[in-house]
C-alpha cells in the first residue's frame, strides 16, 4: 500500500463523513465505486436508531477533536489492514459524535485495479 493510496482512502473516509454528518444518507454510493451494504434506507434506520437511542446528534466529521478521557484510548485514525494476497486492503474508522465514540466502525474495502483503487463501502458495524 503506498501513501497516495492511504491519501485516496483518507479522502474516501473524509468524504463519507460528511454525508453521515449531515444525514445525507442517499449519497452514500457517490462517495464509493461499489456499495455491498446497498440499502441506503436500511443504513439510516441503522445509524439514526444509534444516535437517538445514545441522545447523539450527528456523527463527527473527519478529524473533530475528541473530547473524552483518557484520550489515548483513541488515536482518531484510520486502521490500514493490507490483504495477504496483495489484492488490496480493507479500512476501518471509529466513528465519533460530539467528540464521543459511538461504539460503530465504518469499514470500507479498497482493491487494487488497473493502477487506481476500487472503492467498496462494506458496513458500519458495532464494535
Amino acid at each position: 500500500m503506498t501513501e497516495q493510496h492511504k491519501e485516496q482512502a483518507t479522502e474516501t473516509v473524509k468524504n463519507i463523513l460528511h454525508v453521515l454528518h449531515e444525514k445525507h444518507y442517499g449519497d452514500l454510493p457517490s462517495c464509493v465505486d461499489e456499495m455491498e451494504w446497498e440499502d441506503t434506507e436500511q443504513i439510516q434506520e441503522c445509524i439514526q436508531g444509534t444516535l437517538e437511542l445514545n441522545d447523539f446528534d450527528a456523527f463527527d466529521e473527519y478529524g473533530v477533536p475528541c473530547s473524552f478521557r483518557p484520550q489515548y484510548e483513541y488515536h482518531h485514525e484510520i486502521m490500514f489492514f493490507e490483504y495477504n494476497d496483495g489484492s488490496g486492503f480493507a479500512a476501518d474508522y471509529e466513528l465519533t459524535s460530539g467528540g464521543e465514540l459511538t461504539n460503530l466502525v465504518l469499514q470500507l474495502k479498497f482493491l487494487y485495479q488497473d493502477g487506481g483503487l476500487k472503492r467498496i463501502f462494506h458496513t458500519i458495524d458495532p464494535q
